[in-house]
């Protein structure tokens, strides 16, 4: 009896081992596709490119990593495609916009019934920074304060309706009383950019801090783009001089609202994989994301594109999420029609 237990127990460990080993080989070469929802070029897309440089050295295998950009309806088409199309075994993440985690209960794309998934159900593997949304004004526009914006109307451009830009153009309109007029339709940040130089549109709302410092730092500090107001409640570090827009929010109610459409701004630029990938892959994919955005070489190169590091675990991911999924129903009823397009 004590030999045939100790046969068992041979084979258990030796399954435990093998297990090991299959979760280990499997990346071994093996091609990781990385789904960015994201248009090249923008921030996401910017961030997605610098993870992916750098992953792959903290996978045992030596994998190859591809980048495929699916921009389509604020990444609301790659979020489908992770989580009912790609395969469920770890081969495939994806890089996506900050608001697609719940998108399901928050209809920010105006269309909550076309996110075919359940945002607490994939795998989240970490971000890479906090996002904190401001609005801009460039020179070329009357718009020299916020309060500005309160007393006449102020045209701006977005690259969607599910775009930061539209959403947060929409919830300062409704709870703070700007006069934003949204002109939808810009494929890009690029075109964005262009459009203000152009005159085409006087600014921006809902430009990240990270994206804008990346792109803009010269411009800000020559005084060609006027930074206005952080949709926060404390100052970027990078900000001390520019008001928050609590400062202009006294309403109890107004605040919670506000506090719901910003929630999920703590995982700013979120990585995923699949529902149901096997649970080894998941962690072997989150550990690598902590070692990648914490590692010497991507720190240095994101300090030479001047982008922002400020990650969260995939586990703490996880958990904003749920968090957000547990808002009472009232609460989230409102900000929804805030936040989603009419």
């Amino acid at each position: 009896m004590k030999s045939l237990a100790r046969t068992f127990a041979l084979i258990a460990a030796t399954s435990v081992i093998a297990g090991g080993a299959v979760a280990d080989d499997f990346y071994n070469k093996r091609q990781i596709t990385m789904i960015v929802g994201s248009a090249p070029g923008g921030g996401y897309d910017t961030y997605a490119r610098l993870v992916a440089r750098h992953l792959p050295k903290f996978i045992a295998g030596e994998p190859i990593m591809v980048v495929q950009n699916l921009p389509t309806a604020g990444s609301l088409a790659a979020m489908n495609a992770i989580a009912n199309v790609s395969p469920r075994d770890g081969s495939t993440i994806g890089a996506m916009q900050n608001h697609i985690g719940v998108e399901p209960i928050m209809g920010i794309t105006g269309a909550p019934q076309n996110a075919r998934y359940d945002g607490r159900k994939a795998n989240w593997l970490g971000s890479t920074s906090r996002e904190v949304p401001v609005a801009v004004a460039w020179s070329n526009s009357p718009i020299k304060t916020f309060q500005d914006t309160l007393q006449r109307e102020m045209i701006v451009g977005s690259s969607g309706v599910g775009s930061a830009d539209a959403v947060y153009a929409r919830v300062l309109n409704a709870l703070v009383g700007t006069r934003f007029k949204i002109i939808d339709g810009y494929k890009s940040a690029s075109d964005l950019t262009l459009a203000a130089e152009n005159g085409e549109v006087m600014g921006r709302v809902g430009w990240f801090v990270s994206g804008m410092l990346a792109s803009h730092a010269s411009q800000i500090e020559e005084g060609k783009v006027r930074v206005l107001v952080q949709l926060d409640f404390a100052k970027h570090p990078a900000l001390p001089n520019v008001p928050t827009i609590g400062e202009f929010l006294s309403d109890p109610s107004k605040r919670e609202q506000l506090e719901l459409s910003l929630a999920y701004l703590a995982a700013g630029r979120p990585f995923v994989a699949p529902p149901e990938v096997p649970a080894e892959r998941v962690k072997i994919l989150r550990d690598a994301f902590m070692k990648t955005v914490n590692s010497p070489d991507y720190l240095e190169e994101a300090k030479k594109m001047r982008l922002d590091t400020s990650p969260m675990s995939g586990e703490d991911v996880q958990k904003l999420i749920e968090k957000i999924y547990a808002t009472p129903p009232d609460v989230v009823k409102a900000v929804r029609a805030i936040m989603s397009p009419k």
